[in-house]
């Protein structure tokens, strides 16, 4: 199986390329001083091998790193083969998805804007259950509880009190108007997400159907911000997702962030209209399940 870095293993291997730069030393000259090929520099630099305890001390005394940041640097290594908590429901995940919430759990804040359905962040069991039964992965009952599992663990960050995750979330009217399950899981999971909106780490933002703001109306897509990590953009679509890590490609999903957060209710409007919305709903007719 190809070696897929974890959110530290690629902040160790950032942290090792900026510390051969401090030195002055060129790839071929830190490999030469400690008896490496080149390219197995380049492949430590890039995340794209995996580096052993032993081999981040030889890096540290080539680069005449010591004390503290010594110490950290051995601590990320050891840490970088951690596994989450997400490895244990692979099977039952989209292509890709695991890389995402590797970032995820690392980040410090999720900004995010979602059309059609509630984010996965903010769903219910009963609402993650009507949306995963038309799943094109999920084949049994077993596996649609193992996502619903998957979901709910992911949700813990949002009331982490040690390590809660900010998040700045932007969802279309439309998504709270279209019945996903029935207008009970459907009500449920209007009032989850007013609960949820009401959170001091949580931003809720609903963009209403009068909104002229049409940047974003292909689909969701979240920025993931770090505290000592470059930002990170993902775009899902139907047959995975995609990944943009360069500075100009994450400063434009800031800049459409922004615009959406300028065009969309504020915070204390958008709970009012949930509230509406819930009022509006009629307690007989049943609605549809949604798509993945």
């Amino acid at each position: 199986m190809a070696y897929v870095p974890t959110i530290r293993g690629r902040r160790l291997a950032r942290e090792l390329r900026q510390a051969r730069e401090r030195c002055g030393l060129t790839g071929g000259t830190a490999a030469e001083l400690l008896g490496w090929t080149q390219a197995k520099i380049s492949r430590v630099e890039t995340a794209k091998a995996r580096v052993t305890v032993g081999e981040v001390m030889e890096l540290c005394e080539a680069y005449e790193i010591a004390g503290a940041r010594r110490t950290a640097l051995i601590t990320l290594a050891r840490e970088a083969k951690k596994q989450g908590w997400w490895h244990t429901y692979l099977s039952v995940l989209k292509n890709g998805f695991s890389d995402y919430l590797e970032f995820e759990s690392e980040a410090d804040q999720y900004q995010s804007h979602d059309v059609h359905l509630i984010p996965g962040l903010f769903q219910t069991a009963a609402y993650a259950r009507a949306v995963f039964h038309t799943s094109a992965i999920l084949r049994t009952s077993e596996e649609i509880d193992r996502a619903v599992e998957a979901r709910l663990a992911r949700q813990e960050r949002l009331t982490n009190s040690e390590r809660a995750l900010h998040v700045r979330q932007i969802i279309e009217e439309g998504a709270l108007r279209r019945v996903i399950g029935d207008n009970r899981v459907m009500r449920d999971q209007l009032h989850h997400l007013i609960k949820l909106g009401e959170l001091s780490n949580v931003e809720l933002q609903i963009a209403p159907y009068l909104s002229t703001n049409h940047v974003a109306s292909d689909g969701p897509f979240t920025l993931l911000n770090f505290a000592d990590y470059p930002d990170v953009l993902y775009v899902e679509h139907f047959m995975g997702c995609q990944y943009y890590e360069r500075p100009e490609e994450t400063a434009h999903g800031n800049v459409v962030l922004e615009r959406l957060r300028g065009s969309a209710l504020s915070p204390p409007d958008s709970i009012a209209l949930i509230r509406q919305v819930t009022r509006e709903m009629p307690d007989e007719t049943e609605g549809h399940t949604g798509d993945t």
